[in-house]
């Protein structure tokens, strides 16, 4: 047996000093790993499919990594309270394995931690209240667990949090106001799948750095706050499955950085029936299906120039059909059937070089069919149950080739011409 340490498979030393510094435990450890003396070790790794068996400390090192044990058989147990002699600690991921338990309020004396990752393992009860003292802490994920109660007021005293992710679990009560006010780093924010209750406090539009706000599938109730219009960098919102009501606030219209919009909700939001200034510039997918939108669709809707899916079928939208779609270079599926949508097909469809699937179907359009739709990758094309007219003999007595002058037939698969 090789008794340098130094030389031993995983192990890294100092080449210098000839001390342990890096540990990498991965594949393979099947048996019980209890309290290691790594007096100089910093970082300690313990990765890949082939890890079993319980795991308890490692002192005093400054990373601990054992995320991503594939099989989702690895390591389990309790976090000890020994946990809290890890002084010296910066980064703890012990995510995807089978640690239980709740979580020890020793932690709160790793004051240098910077990188706490323990999503989805098994761990219960309460967010320690103790980890307002990790005032070093950047990133938090507690996702995936069966934590519960409030959230703790821990977002006073650390200002340096960028990433929040508390996602399901079983936590109620309010989103703390606290978040809003001591944000200035936090770039994504993620409590989707909990129990929260309230309203979606309105200083989250303070978190100017905020990339990603998902807060999906809790019980927020009211309005949505107009102040997140003001935040310039966010890419992603998922209000949806949740108890809002009210209109949506125009103001989203100045995240000029969305790329993802979903806000289905059972009480709302609406479309001002009144039509709106509510205009998105670079979303990738917006969503308002189940019948938790109705109202006009605004004309400023052409102007989604960074649009892949409008996706609105059943919606109870009304109102004249916005005529001039030139702008949506992007748009790729446009599902607004089963509306009551007024006004013509518009010609302009014909600059949506990207458009494979539209269903206009079951609405009250009228007026004649366009000259031509000239999409070269049309798959579903569907127009009927409204109240068009048109020379449609021109197609059938013309054969196939007449009908390609209108729609090119290369790539589709599915027409419907019905009245």
């Amino acid at each position: 047996m090789i008794k340098d340490p130094c030389l031993w498979h995983g192990v890294s030393c100092d080449p210098l000093k000839g001390r342990v510094i890096t540990l990498n435990l991965s594949s393979n450890l099947n048996s019980t790993c209890s309290v290691l003396q790594l007096s100089a070790s910093k970082t300690a790794e313990v990765k890949g499919d082939q890890v079993r068996g319980n795991f308890t400390l490692l002192y005093p090192c400054l990373h601990v990594d054992v995320d991503d044990n594939i099989s989702f058989v690895g390591l389990r147990g309790r976090l000890s309270p020994a946990i809290g002699h890890l002084t010296k600690l910066r980064v703890l991921s012990l995510g995807f394995n089978e640690f239980f338990g709740e979580l020890p309020l020793e932690m709160g004396k790793l004051n240098l931690l910077e990188v706490l990752d323990l999503g989805f393992n098994a761990f219960h009860g309460p967010i320690p209240a103790a980890l307002k003292k990790c005032t070093s802490l950047r990133v938090i994920n507690l996702s995936g667990n069966q934590l519960n109660g409030t959230i703790p007021a821990i977002f006073g005293p650390i200002t340096s949090f960028q990433v929040v992710d508390f996602s399901f679990n079983k936590l109620s009560g309010e989103i703390p106001n606290e978040l809003g006010e001591n944000c200035g780093s936090l770039m994504h924010l993620h409590l989707a799948s909990n129990e929260l209750s309230g309203s979606i406090p309105s200083n989250l539009g303070n978190c100017g750095e905020l990339k990603s706000l998902i807060l999906s599938s809790n019980i927020l109730q009211n309005d949505i706050p107009s102040s997140l219009g003001k935040l310039e960098n966010l890419e992603a919102l998922d209000l949806s499955r949740n108890f809002l009501s009210g209109l949506v606030p125009p103001t989203l219209g100045d995240c000029k950085q969305l790329k993802l919009l979903v806000l289905k909700n059972k009480n709302g939001p609406l479309f001002s029936r009144k039509g709106s200034s509510f205009m998105f510039h670079q979303e990738e997918y917006g969503e308002g299906d189940y019948n938790f939108f109705e109202g006009e669709l605004p004309e400023s809707i052409v102007k989604l120039y960074g649009i892949h899916v409008l996706w609105l079928p059943n919606v109870n939208l009304e109102g004249i059909f916005p005529q001039t779609w030139g702008s949506c270079s992007n748009l790729k599926m446009l599902n607004v059937a089963q509306n009551f949508l007024t006004g013509q097909i518009p010609a302009s469809f014909g600059n949506c070089k990207n458009l494979y699937f539209l269903d206009l179907s079951s609405n009250n359009l009228s007026g004649s069919l366009p000259a031509a739709i000239p999409v070269p990758c049309m798959v579903v094309f569907n127009i009927s149950q409204n109240s068009l007219y048109g020379n449609i003999s021109r197609f059938s007595h013309a054969g196939i080739s007449s009908l390609a002058q209108f729609l090119p037939l290369l790539f589709l698969y599915i027409l419907c011409l019905l009245s």
